[in-house]
């Protein structure tokens, strides 16, 4: 998530936490936001967990991370794998989440998939963050799997024909079926913020 105004945010978020705060990045690219919370949280708590998600982690992330010299209960894994996947996995596992950051394919087919898995990850306080709301993928598609360097990337999600196209309908189709969350947005820029 390459908005870096929405770092404070998430910041405050996860200081105002009583118990171990836990995220989860679903595209981490080159690791900005990622690696910049997970360094903010070796500084603050104790214990925490930090999953980042993405169809190919750049070595330079893996690189990063393994620099950090997090104690032991201070938990981050990079897991490289498409989040269609991914995610129900976590599902099955009970995992659960604080803050939710939702930058991976741009699609409508991918993301009204992965909400309806965030639906199961969130816990009942928890804030997703979804970028390219309004950017120039929330009406238009776009699949990792047709962007030069991922062609050979077997994980990657082949290109979906759909009616509806973008990250925006997705979004809004899945807060018309969950009426207790609101969407809301501190800040100019194309992610949203879903909250309860």
């Amino acid at each position: 998530m390459s908005h870096h105004g929405y770092i404070p945010i998430v910041k405050q978020r996860l200081q105002t936490l009583k118990h171990s705060p836990s995220i989860i990045e679903i595209g981490v690219d080159r690791g900005v936001t990622f690696l910049s919370l997970v360094t903010f949280l070796a500084r603050t708590r104790p214990e925490f967990l930090a999953v980042g998600v993405d169809i190919l982690v750049q070595e330079s992330v893996s690189i990063q991370m393994q620099n950090l010299d997090l104690q032991s209960k201070q938990q981050s894994f990079l897991v490289t794998g498409n989040s269609l996947s991914v995610l129900p996995n976590m599902i099955n596992q009970g995992m659960k989440f604080d803050v939710i950051l939702l930058d991976g394919d741009h699609n409508y087919h991918t993301v009204s998939q992965e909400m309806n898995f965030i639906t199961s990850l969130i816990r009942d306080d928890g804030a997703i963050i979804v970028d390219d709301y309004d950017g120039r993928w929330g009406d238009r598609d776009l699949f990792y799997h047709d962007r030069p360097g991922y062609e050979d990337v077997a994980s990657a999600t082949k290109p979906v024909v759909t009616e509806k196209h973008g990250v925006r309908p997705a979004v809004d189709e899945w807060l018309e079926k969950n009426t207790q969350w609101k969407k809301t947005k501190p800040l100019l820029g194309e992610p949203v913020m879903l909250i309860r």
